[in-house]
């Protein structure tokens, strides 16, 4: 006779209990999930994916006509177009992630109610799902880094760039701790749902996308890295595709500590929230 397997489900008793093992199990479920995201998010467009290439270059032209040319804001000697639309690829995986992840219980409270699964492979998917979009919009700036280099405005394509893979790491890190934490307080609190978008709308704007990091005071930006990882995960997308430019360590390492803490904070609260969100929702 064939042996059959049983799965036991149990409540959760530790603080901290992420089974990668288990999730791994579930990979199945997690590639479900990141499909029927992509899918949705595009269903009944006349235009399709091709909107994960307009937005950004819709937005780079408009950043590069207002605040590089009318406004005059330095963009630290880079090709501004290069400049915003690096920052902006970033920022747009980081604030896809976000939305979707602070939404997880209210949206998807109809599965968690009936079936059981990992919840944490719901956010997990928006992490893949948006990195799909990201590997799209990276191809077009990679796009203009090569014509920069052509026309001779950039030196030439660095070895740095085999290092952002490591950046889109980090970011995907970031990018779930705090949608973690923000999908755990709205799960509670509803008011969270309005005020999500307007924290991204501020965090734009005090993050270096429209102005370098550099122009961060020195004595400022490892209090930064630590307030606003994001911040220096930006500057270092832009270290990649430059050849010119040098990077500190401190920030970095500052950024690295604040990332871990977060996301360590966020599957806390996300765990401690599932436990009971059903019964609030």
């Amino acid at each position: 006779m064939t042996a059959k397997q049983i799965t036991v489900i149990s409540s959760r008793r530790a603080w901290f209990d992420l089974d990668f093992r288990h999730l791994w199990r579930y990979r199945d479920l997690l590639a479900l999930f990141a499909a029927r995201d992509i899918k949705v998010r595009y269903k009944q467009t006349l235009l399709g994916p091709a909107w994960l290439i307009i937005q950004p270059l819709a937005l780079t032209v408009a950043l590069t006509a207002v605040v590089n040319g009318v406004a005059g804001i330095s963009t630290g000697g880079h090709p501004a177009p290069l400049f915003y639309l690096t920052a902006l690829v970033l920022w747009s995986y980081f604030s896809q992630v976000v939305l979707t992840t602070s939404q997880v219980f209210i949206v998807n409270g109809h599965l968690f109610s009936k079936v059981y699964f990992p919840r944490i492979i719901v956010p997990v998917s928006s992490l893949v799902s948006s990195g799909v979009a990201l590997l799209i919009q990276l191809c077009v700036a990679i796009a203009f880094l090569v014509y920069y280099v052509w026309i001779g405005k950039v030196d030439g394509i660095s070895w740095r760039l085999a290092l952002f893979p490591l950046v889109i790491l980090q970011l995907a890190a970031f990018s779930l701790a705090v949608g973690l934490c923000l999908g755990a307080s709205t799960a509670k609190y509803r008011d969270m749902a309005h005020m999500t978008p307007f924290l991204l709308q501020i965090g734009m704007f005090v993050t270096p996308i429209i102005f370098p990091f550099s122009a961060i005071p020195e004595r400022y930006r490892v209090l930064t890295g630590l307030l606003n990882p994001l911040a220096v995960i930006i500057d270092q997308g832009r270290w990649c595709f430059s050849t010119e430019e040098s990077i500190s360590a401190t920030p970095i390492i500052a950024a690295l500590a604040a990332t871990a803490a977060i996301l360590v904070l966020g599957v806390l609260a996300f765990q401690r929230v599932e436990r009971t969100a059903m019964d609030t929702i």
